[in-house]
C-alpha cells in the first residue's frame, strides 16, 4: 500500500488507476508503492556523472527512452533539447556510429523532405518580402561614386 498523501497520494492513486486498467492482470499482485519526487534538479553536476553506465537515452525497458539535460554536459534549455534530440535518433535505431561516421540520424533524414524556404510571397498578387528588412541589390557605379564622395569632402 502507499503511505503517501496530499499531491503525491493523488498523483498515485492516478497512476495506479491508470496501470490497473492497463493491466488488470496486476490487481491484488502489488506488494509496495512508492513515489518520490518531485525531482527538480535532475542530476548532480560532476564528472562521476558522465560515468554512469546507464546514463543514455535507451532504457533496459523495451521501447522506452529518456531525453533531456542530464543525458548532456549542460543543465540549460539547449541542453535539454539536445538530450531529447538524441532520445528520438535512439527511438529511431540510430548509434552513435550511424551519426559520426555515416552521417546519418534523424535530422538528416528530415532534411531529405524540406525545402528552402522562400523569402517572398504573392499578397493579393503582389510580390511581398517576407523578411523584416528587404534586401535591394544596388549596383554602385564607382567612378560616379568617387567623384560624389571627393565633392562632399570639398564642401
Amino acid at each position: 500500500g502507499s503511505s503517501t498523501s496530499g499531491e503525491m497520494g493523488r498523483l498515485m492513486d492516478r497512476v495506479m488507476k491508470d496501470l490497473m486498467q492497463t493491466f488488470p492482470q496486476l490487481e491484488d499482485n502489488i506488494i509496495c508503492t512508492q513515489i518520490y519526487g518531485p525531482v527538480r534538479s535532475g542530476l548532480t553536476h560532476c564528472p562521476a556523472r558522465f560515468a554512469i553506465k546507464g546514463n543514455r537515452p535507451e532504457t533496459s525497458y523495451p521501447g522506452l527512452f529518456v531525453g533531456g539535460a542530464d543525458l548532456t554536459v549542460g543543465d540549460s534549455f539547449s541542453a535539454s533539447i539536445v538530450g531529447g534530440w538524441m532520445a528520438a535518433n535512439a527511438a529511431m535505431g540510430y548509434s552513435m556510429i550511424d551519426h559520426v561516421y555515416l552521417k546519418k540520424n534523424l535530422t538528416s533524414d528530415l532534411e531529405q523532405f524540406m525545402e528552402e524556404p522562400s523569402l517572398a510571397t504573392v499578397r493579393d498578387g503582389v510580390v511581398v518580402e517576407d523578411v523584416a528588412v528587404p534586401f535591394k541589390e544596388v549596383k554602385v557605379d564607382e567612378e560616379n561614386a568617387t567623384k560624389a564622395a571627393e565633392s562632399s569632402k570639398e564642401e
